[in-house]
């Protein structure tokens, strides 16, 4: 029994898991997200080429006088230039250290993109499934109804006194048919929605009663929370702050260069410039605290991710808890539904029994045993969708949910 569950269980999630890869080919929010970590990798290379000299050329045209009698003896010029860093206080190495966060920072919000997308596929997913369930159950309710309003309406016609009882079952078969008219509706806004998700691919999944999905270890999944996107993502953007802090401050300290260069000039004698090097110092000395403000403002926004880490992660464990006390709450709830099923199945059988072959109820009586029945019905399914649902929700809390559907429980 245990094996054929694990079966079920994993032909459910491998249906899942292909209905969620559609989806992230199709995301234009995943397209985005990979853009924004090509961006970051650009700028990483910016960052990492500072490091090698950097080579300048430069000339202008021979230079054009007019408005005196001087004549220019200028012929123009081209110039060379090697600009080689030496010593900038760690500028450079923190600014790439700053771009490295910052592209793991970006990477993780392309995981935590996949495991958003992925939650919303499968919650439509499950709740499209519960519908169409509801609708089978619905459409068999609204069906017993007109078989009941149906019979009242040929005894009507032999005894008219009993017309308030064929009134009493429209009014049931009108309800029962709104209940359906519901249920389908809510089954064509999940189909609309995973259209646009999916597109053109069906995705058809095993019957529920096939479903037999195990309850997720909460323990297991709470102690997992350094792995989620959302919380390394929180954390490289507070370390790419942090070395942009320290970058910010090493640029408003002395910058020391080695510079080499030669111009196409000539001297005094008519001789071409020689090839010129030397030891360069540059210093912002003032800059109206612009330097020491944006090294603040840096150091703030690291403190703030900090905090905003914390939040995430105390955020995660109560969502990942309240949804394991969810999905077992509601599948409890489920059994009893299912059992107090078979009890009202055996109810509206001798209410009908007791109305039509002996006149001991009234068809109130059994009108209100078939509702009672399908209401039944209807809360343990739903209750038991949404037990699947909390499981479900556990993992993508946990940021787990792609890899479970892909593998299984780690």
């Amino acid at each position: 029994m245990e094996d054929a569950r694990h079966v079920n269980e994993a032909v459910l999630r491998e249906r899942l898991a292909h209905a969620v890869q559609v989806a992230l080919q199709r995301s234009a929010r995943i397209k985005a997200a990979r853009a924004d970590t090509e961006v970051a990798e650009a700028e990483l290379d910016e960052a990492k080429g500072r490091r090698w000299p950097q080579l300048e050329v430069s000339g202008a045209s021979r230079a054009a006088s007019f408005g005196g009698s001087a004549r220019s003896n200028d012929k123009g010029f081209a110039a060379v230039q090697l600009n080689t860093s030496i010593y900038d206080w760690g500028q450079i190495s923190n600014t790439i250290s700053s771009r490295e966060a910052l592209l793991q920072a970006n990477a993780h919000k392309l995981d935590g993109e996949q495991e958003n997308i992925a939650f919303e596929v499968v919650g439509l997913l499950v709740e499209r499934a519960k519908q169409q369930h509801i609708g089978v159950l619905s459409r068999a309710y609204a069906d017993r109804m007109g078989e009941l309003a149906e019979m009242l309406a040929k005894i009507v016609r032999v005894d008219p006194g009993r017309n308030s009882e064929l009134t009493q079952a429209k009014g049931r078969l009108l309800q029962a048919q709104a209940a359906l008219d519901n249920a389908l509706a809510r089954e064509k806004d999940a189909d609309i929605a995973l259209q646009r998700l999916l597109g053109d691919t069906v995705i058809s999944l095993p019957p529920p009663s096939a479903w037999s999905l195990g309850f997720a270890n909460a323990r297991d999944l709470v102690a997992s929370l350094e792995r989620h996107p959302s919380i390394q993502q929180s954390r490289a953007e507070s370390l790419s702050a942090e070395d942009y802090a320290r970058a910010v401050r090493a640029a408003g300290r002395p910058q020391v260069n080695w510079v080499v260069g030669k111009d196409t000039g000539e001297n005094l004698q008519g001789d071409s410039n020689p090839w010129k090097t030397s030891i360069q110092v540059t210093w912002n000395a003032f800059s109206g605290g612009s330097s020491r403000a944006a090294e603040r403002a840096a150091l703030s926004r690291a403190e703030a991710g900090r905090q905003r880490t914390d939040d995430i992660l105390d955020d995660l464990r109560q969502r990942i808890r309240a949804a394991d006390h969810d999905a077992r709450t509601m599948a409890e709830r489920a059994d009893l539904y299912q059992k107090l099923t078979l009890e009202s199945d055996r109810i509206r059988s001798d209410f009908f029994d007791q109305w039509y072959h002996l006149g001991r109820r009234t068809l109130l009586d059994v009108l209100t045993a078939e509702t009672d029945h399908y209401g039944n019905r209807v809360s343990e399914v739903n209750n038991r969708f949404d037990s699947y649902l909390a499981i479900f929700r556990q993992y993508a809390a946990a940021g787990e949910l792609v890899a479970f559907l892909r593998s299984g429980p780690s």
